[in-house]
């Protein structure tokens, strides 16, 4: 990771050589693909953009300060074959422009057991904080489809409830009766790959086994989707080892009168979790302080809790109003849950998801020509920690344009904890589109 007092003399020629390997080779490369797309290739991502986010905040009376600025790049090339085979490659890379001085509590988030805390504990880590790596093979598989549906094997993207964004290793899906659709499969590592976190696999596994003691090398998942006009429902089986396991219904009905829609969810997910203690730490009193707690050996699937979400939604030609409530058991059950990937109604799942925890949120949003939007949210949690009652606010904006070849967000992000910590953030993103 370079420095500040680095940068000058680097950025120049690491930028100028990213822009020149990316875009000129890419280019080249993509125009060669295109006179035989249709026949053996499908590009299905390719782009490259700036990203930056900063902000500052407190915790009682320490200040906080963080962000950074950075070059962002991903393509994904689908190759076909025959007999069924198709294969998939794809990979993203980021370059560091700059990064924003801090002498917190929360400066070193690779080896300091605080700062180690906040990035596992904290949604928002990821936008405070610079975690990426520089470049990572996000996908690279192998897939075999026939009238059954379809076996992959490798890396890829998924997207499932509690999982998400790049797995590596194996997935079955079966379409071929009309309106359900089932899935099953296993995965041991996943990474991330986009602007705000671009890391490798195995980077969840690494951070929970080093500091709160979990051995992750099996998670298995079962999911069946039934969906026709007014209706969707999703039933699943997530198994992750020695963290949890959990057992979902989620249902979604929606209908329409004229110009408007009315949409309402409800989940339920029954939570099976291990039993974590500070007490297991190395160093209980330390991470007592980070936030931190570990596992305990042979106690998977002894702690029993649920989560429950209900959410209500009102569309109106280009505005789109919802209102919901979420809340999980008091035992802790759900810390883990969103591991992997979450349903956070707000932008960052800090205190959603803790042990206790009880959040209602209110969100609108207009778009126009599925081009231009702004959306605005608000969500106010109760949350337990070490026995006490805390309460969080959090409020989001966004807005952004998002045209052929290139798109523009810009977001702004509070958060008020009476805990004593407190946050501001700002995101910008201009990304182009090839």
């Amino acid at each position: 990771m370079l420095e500040n007092h680095l940068l000058p003399k680097t950025i120049s020629s690491v930028v100028i050589r990213f822009l020149f390997c990316f875009l000129f080779i890419g280019h080249i490369f993509l125009c060669m693909l295109n006179a035989y797309e249709n026949d053996y290739f499908e590009i299905s991502d390719a782009q490259v953009g700036f990203f930056s986010s900063g902000g500052f905040g407190s915790y009682e009376d320490d200040k906080l300060t963080g962000g950074y600025t950075n070059l962002f790049s991903t393509l994904s090339i689908g190759i076909k074959g025959a007999y069924g085979f198709d294969f998939g490659v794809g990979g993203s890379a980021v370059v560091l422009l700059h990064k924003v001085k801090n002498n917190d509590i929360y400066s070193d988030i690779n080896n300091n057991e605080i700062g180690v805390g906040f990035r596992i504990n904290n949604d928002e880590a990821k936008d405070f904080r610079y975690t990426s790596d520089n470049a990572i093979l996000h996908t690279l598989y192998m897939r075999y489809t026939n009238s059954w549906g379809t076996f992959t094997a490798g890396r890829f993207p998924l997207k499932l409830e509690w999982i998400g964004d790049y797995l590596e290793g194996v997935n079955i899906e079966i379409d071929r009766f009309k309106d359900w659709t089932i899935q099953a499969g296993w995965f041991d590592r996943q990474a991330y790959g986009d602007a705000e976190e671009n890391v490798h696999f195995g980077y969840i596994k690494h951070w929970y086994e080093k500091y709160e003691g979990y051995r992750i090398n099996n998670n298995y998942f079962l999911d069946i989707k039934y969906s026709n006009d007014f209706l969707a429902i999703n039933a699943y089986y997530n198994y992750f080892d020695t963290l949890l396991y959990a057992v979902g219904f989620k249902t979604d009905w929606s209908f329409g009168y004229g110009d408007w829609k009315f949409a309402t969810l409800l989940h339920y997910v029954f939570v099976a979790s291990s039993l974590q203690t500070q007490d297991q730490c190395d160093q209980p009193f330390i991470a007592s302080a980070a936030g931190l707690a570990c596992y305990v050996p042979s106690t998977m699937g002894s702690v029993l809790g649920y989560l429950l979400q209900l959410e209500q939604g009102l569309n109106f030609k280009d505005w789109y109003f919802s209102m919901g409530y979420l809340q999980n058991d008091k035992k802790g059950s759900t810390n883990n849950l969103p591991i992997y990937s979450d349903n956070n109604p707000l932008e960052y799942n800090t205190v959603v998801y803790g042990g206790g925890a009880k959040t209602g949120y209110i969100s609108l949003k207009y778009e126009w020509a599925k081009t231009y939007f702004l959306s605005l949210k608000y969500g106010l949690s109760y949350y337990y920690s070490n026995g006490n009652l805390f309460s969080q606010s959090q409020f989001n904006a966004l807005a952004g344009v998002d045209f052929s070849h290139i798109n523009v967000s810009l977001g702004y992000f509070n958060i008020d904890d009476k805990s004593g910590y407190k946050n501001n953030i700002a995101r910008i993103w201009l990304g182009f589109k090839f």
